[in-house]
């Protein structure tokens, strides 16, 4: 079974395995998923950066696919009592493949109350292999008003999106001053090393944001957004 999202795609067939290719190629983050013995598709994403990633997913069973299926349809139901359910239902789960729902509802106009909740979820995950769903989420134009409170909870999960720095910087340099303070907090936080590629492009993408920048506020939070990278770079070339 095939179910996209917004900016998100996955796919499900029983207990086969899969192979997931993860290209982000300069402007356009495209994501290729392809059946051991079937056709490849392509779904095509705004985004920034190189990368090449190869992820094996585990078969999931029957009985668990169901589980998390009905999860999906009561989330997204419209009734706000099978909807508190789910996302109770989510809490108790803890799966990776719950968090595109999440963040599609996170991003809808569902009652604040029920958001909130999602919001505490995703503030405080603590599963593996999620960095993909945050990052296909904030290259979702549609979802633009949730964008900052997306990279926070990138922060508060402790992720380190360390090839996707370029990525980060562009929502920076967008003239967002919240957004772009939540990219800072963020890019401070790494920890893992940065590849070169990545500190190269941000440099560039933040010194023409800074060039244009016409508030002194704004100009400010640019600057220390540079500072770090020259730092990361410089501690780069100190380990190489």
């Amino acid at each position: 079974m095939s179910k996209q999202n917004g900016a998100c795609a996955y796919e499900y067939c029983g207990n086969e395995v899969f192979h997931v290719f993860e290209v982000f190629i300069n402007v356009r983050l495209q994501v290729y998923t392809k059946k051991i013995n079937g056709i490849p598709t392509l779904n095509s994403f705004s985004g920034l950066g190189f990368r090449l990633h190869l992820q094996q997913i585990k078969p999931m069973s029957t009985a668990q696919q169901r589980k998390l299926d009905a999860i999906r349809n009561d989330l997204f139901s419209g009734d706000d009592i099978l909807v508190a359910k789910a996302i109770g239902l989510c809490e108790e789960e803890g799966s990776a493949a719950l968090v595109e729902p999440l963040l599609a509802f996170y991003a809808s106009n569902a009652p604040e109350s029920l958001r909130m909740r999602v919001a505490d979820m995703l503030g405080s995950l603590k599963v593996s292999n999620v960095e993909t769903y945050f990052l296909q989420a904030l290259a979702n134009p549609q979802w633009k008003h949730t964008h900052k409170d997306i990279v926070g909870f990138m922060w508060s999960t402790g992720l380190q999106p360390v090839d996707a720095v370029s990525q980060i910087s562009d929502l920076a340099a967008s003239g967002d001053y919240a957004l772009t303070f939540e990219c800072l907090t963020l890019l401070e936080s790494l920890e893992d090393p940065i590849p070169e590629e990545q500190l190269l492009e941000s440099i560039a993408v933040i010194h023409k944001a800074i060039s244009d920048a016409s508030n002194n506020d704004f100009k400010t939070l640019l600057n220390e957004y540079m500072n770090v990278l020259n730092y990361q770079r410089a501690q780069s070339d100190l380990n190489d």
